[in-house]
């Protein structure tokens, strides 16, 4: 369900923006949602499509574009991707968080935890 909330809050905000702007028909949304987010993009645009029947964004394209995790090692320095463990024990891959590098867990997360609405194109 935590698709589904999520989902909810991005309609409303797509549809608050529309009417404020007195959109008559929104015609494609783009959101940005980081890997570390551990949302399922598919069920979050299902959850979209059902949540924007009736609305001026029922036709509306949805594009997703996923943010990649990155780290900051404050003790290294070393700024690139996050790695991720590859176990058996889990139904997905984890995050390492821990510096690829020097191995410190002095780390800061600088991507990968964005959920947002990037833009929306619309009819006036």
């Amino acid at each position: 369900m935590h698709e589904y909330s999520i989902a909810s809050s991005i309609a409303q905000t797509v549809l608050e923006s529309a009417a404020e702007h007195k959109a008559a028909k929104i015609h494609t949304i783009n959101l940005e949602i980081g890997e570390l987010v551990f949302l399922n993009i598919e069920q979050v645009t299902f959850w979209l499509d059902e949540l924007f029947k009736d609305t001026p964004a029922r036709e509306a394209e949805i594009n997703v574009t996923n943010i990649k995790g990155e780290v900051k090692c404050l003790d290294c320095n070393y700024l690139g991707p996050i790695e991720f463990l590859d176990s058996p024990l889990y139904h997905y891959k984890m995050p390492n968080f821990l510096c690829p590098d020097c191995k410190s867990y002095n780390i800061e997360i600088t991507r990968g935890r964005e959920c947002m609405v990037r833009n929306i194109k619309a009819e006036t």
